[in-house]
């Protein structure tokens, strides 16, 4: 008996038994076998430094260009890069050599045209409408939030980026900003953005330009939908939000700015095509009405407009901005 006893306990490891006594003892006297380390000695956790984020801001900026190898563009791309940006090509849609081909739903409406505007767009007018509403498609069907489109004569400001990241946090009802325009406007200030350096306005009426603007994802559905149908130039399209309902800002002073060049795309309003002579007389009724229901507009959502002035200094470096 003896003997079998010694055998079971040599059988036993050590480490067991030690373990079986500890769970009999109270709670209070555990601890007395948990290993005692001095603080000095203890291991340090090796935090890694926190690195700047790669990107300022999350939204891409697409840069419109019919020449993907042109010094203008190169220049544009890697100063938006050095801001630490998003920045690619988007093809152009070459309008110079004929009317460009059309695609998916896109309809050209030329009688509506030459009613409102007594003329017909150029081939070329007609190209960069087509840019514009790809890129916003393109946009659109990637499932992007939002995307920041270019046009690739323009140059942007030093604290362009900064105010972007600030842009794409505005809420969805903000559904597109124009980073520059070509005509000073009355307007109403919103918010003040970049530490006061610049200011979210809404204007009454279109600030002319497609040089470069922001748009989010309901923006995009609203231009889509409408703007399928060609009838006059891409700026004028945003220029006339209030006929869809689109909720329009704009950033003072401006983003960016042109640079001095010859452009390549034939204005309809130069050597006007001929047209029907009954047209000219419909032509102010229209004018009237699209008058009326833009005062309806702006009276239905005046606490959005108003009170409004327009700026008291230049609000950009655009050489042929009109005052």
């Amino acid at each position: 008996m003896a003997l079998e006893k010694r055998r079971r306990n040599h059988s036993v490891p050590s480490w067991s038994l030690a373990a079986a006594k500890a769970e009999r003892l109270p709670l209070r006297s555990r601890h007395r076998f948990a290993p005692q380390i001095p603080l000095r000695t203890r291991p340090t956790l090796n935090r890694r430094q926190q690195k700047n984020p790669l990107f300022i801001a999350h939204t891409p900026c697409w840069v419109i260009t019919m020449y993907p190898e042109g010094e203008t563009v190169n220049r544009l791309l890697g100063t938006l890069k050095s801001q630490r940006l998003r920045a690619s090509q988007v093809a152009g849609v070459e309008g110079r050599n004929g009317i460009p081909k059309l695609e998916d739903d896109e309809v050209l409406c030329n009688a509506i045209t030459r009613w409102r505007h007594l003329c017909e767009l150029k081939n070329s007018e007609i190209g960069c409408y087509l840019a514009h509403l790809r890129a916003i498609r393109q946009a659109y069907q990637a499932g992007l939030q939002r995307v920041c489109i270019l046009e690739d004569d323009v140059q942007v400001e030093g604290d362009f980026a900064r105010v972007l990241a600030e842009l794409e946090r505005l809420p969805p009802e903000v559904e597109m900003i124009r980073l520059m325009g070509l005509k000073v406007r009355k307007r109403k200030i919103i918010r003040s953005l970049n530490d006061g350096v610049h200011k979210l306005v809404r204007p009454e009426r279109g600030w002319c330009g497609a040089q470069g603007y922001l748009i989010n994802r309901c923006g995009m559905e609203k231009v889509l939908r409408y703007a399928r149908r060609i009838f006059e130039p891409i700026d004028k399209v945003f220029d006339h939000f209030w006929q869809f309902d689109l909720k329009l800002y704009g950033i003072e002073p401006h983003l960016l700015w042109e640079t001095e060049h010859i452009s390549s795309i034939e204005k309809s309003n130069v050597h006007k095509a001929k047209v029907a002579r009954w047209l000219y007389w419909l032509h102010p009724f229209g004018k009237l009405w699209r008058s009326i229901e833009r005062h309806s507009y702006l009276y239905r959502f005046k606490g959005d407009f108003y009170p409004a002035e327009k700026p008291k200094k230049r609000p950009g470096r655009t050489a042929r901005m009109k005052l």
